[in-house]
């Protein structure tokens, strides 16, 4: 432990609750959905999520507790270390789970990039002077941005100075308050004593004064004035938005880690500090095949471009032999290249060539990254004219791979389980049939109906628990209404928190207008469905093609409803809004989104100005490459 002192707390499930969690002092409280956990029926994902949560919440009997931020703007100094500690300790519990070296890359990292590149985006220290300024200062820059940026400062410094700073840090402030600085000067403290002088509060100013992240490109020198062994290198504010990028005066200090590589190995990693626009660096000695590779296994909060060059040896890489690139590194080439397009710093069809190579990826992280960035652009495309070119080049990505894991076996109180595959191998299992039947893979269809088909008829629920989810969802949207009659009423009958939730959400998955309408209704205006669940239910309705008009709709009808119960709630109202706006992608929507906040958007804090900046990017990028991207799945990759 970080401390000398060590406490115990207890945990109490509540059936209600603003929050997830909260972290009283020696008596934690959690909404029952995030600590009641039945083995028979819960999948691995949700008992990863409810370690996380309870670990998170004992971390903050240190970092919030024992010492508590000065003032609010630096809430992120409780929330940030204890998002970051609940993957340290966690990983502590569970290594083979890999959370903080492999699924903190996926679902923080890269996560909160997507929110920090939009010009809405704020400072993660922001200044509160008043009561209602409090609420804001609670988002997921405070916390997985704060995590993030914990994370990059600790493989700055190496984890034995690290933890010595962050030691002293809470000896030296416990059972008082501290402030960002007083952190700083404890870790700058910790660098001296081993003769390394580096200020960290000056580094980390421009980290936590500013909004965004940079964007650095990494090029080989072209001049003929330099030798091969130079390499530029330039930071600009990473946007989405390019008409926002007018006014670039931001500047980062990066701690950019540089690998030298070709088609058999990887030389020794370098570490560069960036304290300017462009720099010109000394590099190992480069030949025409060789390639560059940034941010060695994305420790640093920062994306990184290359030259076109480069991205090609880099996809070549890839294609040849993937391994000579870290798991993590192969992640996140995947994240950057598909964000870098999106902004139109990179043309469409490199992330599209880049994960050609996924059908030889026997690793479940870069196959994770690749479906996020996937149903990204899944709901940019979902209704248009030619969406079966995008839908069937995906499925011919996922075919081979997903034959070959086929599905679980083991389901629960199966005779003669075999024993239980290592959760690498489940979870990627589990991505590949997400994929395989959420793109319209036949053969997966048939199994996830044929699973519905025998519940129903032997009324024995044999379905793994780590698939219900998908199996559930895929069957009320392939069957008819007695399916979904079916799965309502075990809904209403089983007493599992985590089993509750997933049939819940299968219900939002039918074609049937009529049905989801019903569905709205009846879980705002009943009591049949929990309170914190009603915004999940909106949400998975707009994440419905067929569903996307009726919640949109629905929510702005009902929003002063729907704000009334949730506008306290630090987080849901920005879930409810971001969920319902997020994938709204036509002018004709946009002109909708501008009317609504003109005419009610009143007290609904910054999630209305980001919801707008996110349909506005959506629909530029409908204008602006849309085309390119259906050209390229529709003919011969270029």
């Amino acid at each position: 432990m970080m401390c000398c002192c060590m406490w115990f707390a207890d945990l109490l499930a509540v059936p209600k609750h603003p929050y997830a969690a909260m972290e009283n002092w020696g008596l934690s409280v959690f909404v029952e959905q995030k600590i009641l956990l039945d083995a028979e029926v819960s999948s691995l994902s949700y008992q990863m999520e409810l370690t996380m949560v309870v670990v998170h919440e004992i971390c903050h009997q240190w970092f919030g507790d024992l010492v508590t931020p000065v003032w609010w703007e630096d809430v992120w100094l409780k929330e940030g270390f204890a998002h970051f500690f609940e993957y340290v300790g966690t990983d502590f519990l569970f290594p083979k789970w890999n959370m903080e070296k492999q699924r903190f890359l996926t679902d923080v990292l890269h996560e909160v990039m997507l929110l920090d590149g939009l010009s809405s985006s704020h400072p993660i220290s922001q200044e509160v002077e008043q009561a209602t300024d409090i609420d804001q200062v609670f988002d997921w820059i405070a916390y997985k941005k704060g995590a993030a940026l914990i994370r990059m400062l600790a493989n700055v410094m190496g984890q034995p100075l690290f933890q010595k700073g962050l030691n002293d840090y809470l000896l030296s402030h416990m059972y008082s308050n501290a402030a960002r600085n007083d952190l700083w000067s404890k870790l700058s403290q910790a660098m001296r004593s081993e003769g390394r002088d580096i200020d960290i509060g000056e580094m980390m100013d421009r980290w936590t004064l500013q909004m965004g992240y940079p964007v650095v490109t990494i090029s080989k020198n072209q001049s003929e004035q330099l030798p091969t062994h130079y390499i530029t290198v330039s930071q600009e504010h990473f946007l989405y938005g390019q008409e926002v990028r007018n006014n670039n005066s931001l500047q980062w200090q990066v701690p950019l880690t540089v690998a030298v590589g070709n088609t058999s190995a990887v030389c020794s990693e370098s570490l560069i500090w960036i304290n300017n626009k462009t720099e010109t660096h000394r590099i190992g000695q480069m030949g025409e095949n060789t390639w560059l590779l940034g941010n060695i296994n994305q420790t640093g909060y920062f994306r990184v471009n290359y030259d076109l060059q480069n991205w090609k040896l880099l996809i070549q890489q890839l294609h040849t032999n993937h391994q000579i690139i870290s798991v993590g590194n192969r992640a996140g080439l995947i994240d950057d290249a598909f964000n870098l397009a999106r902004a139109g710093y990179l043309p469409q069809g490199i992330p599209l060539q880049l994960i050609g190579y996924l059908p030889e990826e026997p690793s479940f992280l870069p196959w994770h990254a690749a479906s996020r960035a996937l149903y990204q652009l899944d709901k940019l495309l979902d209704r248009t004219d030619d969406y079966s070119l995008f839908s069937d080049y995906v499925l011919k990505q996922v075919a081979s791979r997903y034959h070959q894991m086929g599905w679980p076996t083991n389901g629960p109180g199966s005779e003669g389980a075999i024993l239980r595959a290592s959760y690498q191998t489940e979870e990627l299992q589990r991505e590949l049939i997400m994929l395989a039947c959420s793109f319209g893979n036949k053969q997966c269809h048939r199994q996830a109906v044929a699973y519905i088909s025998d519940w129903i008829s032997s009324n024995k629920n044999r379905i793994p628990p780590n698939i219900r989810d998908i199996v559930y969802c895929t069957g009320v949207s392939l069957m008819d209404e007695d399916v979904w009659e079916f799965i309502w009423m075990k809904f209403h009958s089983s007493n599992a928190v985590s089993e509750k939730k997933i049939l819940l959400e299968a219900l939002t998955c039918s074609d049937n207008t009529f049905l989801l309408n019903r569905l709205l209704n009846l879980s705002l205006t009943s009591d049949l469905v929990p309170e914190q669940d009603v915004i999940d239910v909106i949400i998975h309705v707009g994440r419905n093609p067929q569903g996307r008009n009726l919640a949109w709709k629905y929510f702005r009808e009902k929003w002063d409803v729907l704000n009334a119960r949730y506008g306290e709630a630090l987080f849901m109202n920005s879930k409810l809004i971001s969920g319902v706006t997020e994938f709204l992608n036509t002018e004709k929507e946009l002109n909708e989104l501008k009317e609504f906040i003109q005419s009610s958007g009143v007290g609904a804090g910054p999630a209305l100005p980001r919801a707008l900046e996110i349909v506005e990017g959506n629909v530029r990028w409908h204008r602006l490459h849309r085309r390119q991207v259906d050209q390229w799945v529709g003919g011969s990759p270029r």
